[in-house]
């Protein structure tokens, strides 16, 4: 008898006898045939759980291990491992369940890409009562946000083989063996994909960390070693913290050998009231920039437009400071093209980094470059973008997702709103962020050619990092950095319609389909929502426009950006509650 495609490794220990046979009913429902359920049971006392295990084991499927006493969650399921004969292994919890598909799609994709390693899905939240809620969306293949939350966990399958050469799950890691493990897993595949279908369902108990992820507060130890010891094996030079929100942490990687920044800030000098002050905003953004920063090996090239005032000339020459290396370009020309003046600021600078700076942002934290500055050692890194606030304390930017348009995620809510399952707390890919600060390696600026001159209003940023993400390498944003950003305020100049018409003749399926997003979203908003709980009070002309129906409304009413943002009209959000 041939061995089975799949094997469902299934640890036991004394489950609510109901939740256990939901359990049992949904393996046994699988459309695909082409199964084992390799189950430990880890000392469970219940007679009732012990009657059902061994009536379950007459099922010639079901391959059944008992323990006499309980061993714990990784013993128990090495033991349900070491029964497993299937070319794949999937991890099912004893209280959970399956879509009656679940197997099948996962064979489907599996069929599909002969190198995949590693296959995940999406998931969602079973209440006692049976409500399904907390659907948890995912993106493709994250490793940045995998190391900041276990977001990939249920369902996963592994190929048995992989998992035989990481040694299955560690001893020590109860509560944290599923991260430790896929941490392992994919550090040696070849692929790992993502299955955009909600095929599992998790049951929430008393105390279980479904329901409360803070209920275990040894996991959460045990989270920072798990990561720790990840970083160790890929080489990242990095310590682990916890977050405000329980199940997440954050790396924050050591710069041990800092490399030259160069900050290249574009202005015309624009004066306006921030915060009750009228004066130029490259006076405030220099003076925060340069007094606060605690970076060792900064200099600033500020490009100025040909016709800022000469008494605003002057003062940014007197500016200057002996401590940190600074030069002034003047821009040709009466023309306005801001990726042009980027370039003509790259092509004066000096430095292995470069940070794009709008004049109208405001430093106020010490250590925010050497934060983003850390996540460019690892050489896959193409891009790194920050949390931007309003001058009101809301968010301006949290990445940009493309999602028929390109949208700034949760623009507009609350700072310090966390977003769902902590999103918005957490390092993690992204298809772009804004120009108005973005750091990226000299080197891959030049590959790129810079910013795309052929852009000279808006989108220049967004698609240089499409560019760079078609290149292969990740785009980071991190909360770790936060800078004010006084947006709108730094020029005045439009959208046009004709390089609206421009980017989706360029990038038309990129701005429609986005790896970080999920097909499952809603369209046209970046707010993690899911389609069929879309707020449809909200109407067309508010959630469902397109960015070519905007670009006249957006010019008509003076909103005026070079971001993606320029693109979608302004509205405020309270925090959500």
């Amino acid at each position: 008898m041939s061995a089975p495609r799949f094997s469902v490794v299934t640890p036991v220990h004394d489950p609510p006898p109901d939740l256990l046979e939901a359990c049992i009913d949904s393996v046994m429902s699988q459309t695909l045939g082409d199964w084992e359920w390799c189950v430990a049971d880890d000392g469970s006392r219940s007679p009732a759980v012990n009657s059902r295990l061994r009536s379950l084991a007459e099922d010639a499927r079901v391959r059944l291990l008992t323990h006499k006493r309980s061993s714990g969650i990784v013993a128990a399921s090495n033991s349900a491992l070491s029964l497993a004969k299937g070319e794949w292994i999937v991890l099912l919890d004893h209280d959970d369940c399956l879509e009656p598909h679940a197997l099948a799609a996962v064979a489907e994709a599996i069929d599909a890409r002969p190198d995949v390693d590693y296959v995940y899905t999406d998931e969602d939240k079973l209440a006692p009562d049976g409500t399904r809620y907390g659907e948890l969306l995912k993106p493709d293949w994250s490793p940045e946000r995998l190391r900041a939350q276990n977001y990939c966990t249920h369902l996963s399958v592994l190929r048995r083989a992989v998992v035989t050469d990481v040694g299955g799950f560690r001893e020590g890691f109860d509560g944290r063996q599923d991260h430790d493990l896929i941490l392992r897993v994919t550090e040696r595949a070849r692929r790992v994909h993502h299955v955009p279908e909600i095929l599992y369902h998790w049951c929430v108990t008393p105390g279980s960390a479904a329901g409360d992820p803070a209920a275990k507060p040894h996991a959460q130890a045990l989270g920072v070693r798990t990561i720790g010891d990840h970083l160790d094996r890929v080489g990242i030079d990095a310590t682990v913290q916890l977050t405000e929100n329980p199940g997440n942490f954050r790396v924050v990687r050591r710069v041990e050998d800092p490399p030259t920044v160069s900050v290249i800030i574009p202005t015309a000098g624009t004066s306006r009231e921030v915060w009750g002050i009228d004066r130029p905003l490259i006076y405030r953004c220099l003076d925060s920039l340069c007094s606060v920063t605690e970076y060792p090996s900064m200099e600033v090239v500020v490009v100025l437009d040909p016709k800022t005032r000469g008494r605003v000339v002057a003062e940014i020459e007197r500016w200057r400071r002996q401590d940190i290396a600074s030069r002034i370009v003047v821009a040709a020309g009466d023309e306005f093209n801001f990726s042009r003046r980027i370039n003509l600021g790259a092509g004066h600078a000096s430095g292995e980094l470069l940070v794009l700076l709008n004049d109208d942002v405001l430093v106020e934290q010490r250590d925010w470059l050497e934060r983003m500055v850390g996540f460019t050692a690892e050489p896959d890194v193409g891009i790194v973008g920050c949390r931007l606030l309003y001058g009101d304390g809301t968010l301006q930017h949290g990445g940009i997702l493309c999602n028929e348009q390109p949208l700034h995620i949760f623009h507009g809510f609350a700072g310090d709103e966390p977003g769902p399952f902590g999103l918005l707390q957490i390092d993690r890919e992204v298809s772009a962020v804004t120009a108005a600060c973005m750091l990226t390696p000299r080197r891959v600026f030049d590959e790129m050619g810079g910013l795309p001159e052929h852009f000279a209003v808006a989108f220049n940023d967004l698609e240089y990092c499409l560019r760079v993400r078609e290149s292969g390498r990740r785009i980071i944003w991190t909360p770790q950095a936060t800078l004010s950003h006084f947006e709108s305020q730094s020029r005045g100049r439009g959208v046009s319609p004709d390089e609206v018409d421009e980017l989706y003749r360029r990038w038309d399926e990129q701005l429609r389909h986005d790896p970080y997003g999920n097909p499952q979203f809603a369209p046209y908003q970046a707010e993690w929502v899911p389609r069929w709980r879309a707020d449809t009070s909200l109407g067309i002309r508010r959630r469902l426009r397109t960015l070519r129906n905007v670009a006249d409304v957006v010019r008509r009413s003076g909103e005026l950006t070079p971001s993606v943002n320029a693109a979608r009209p302004r509205h405020r959000r309270r925090r959500r509650p």
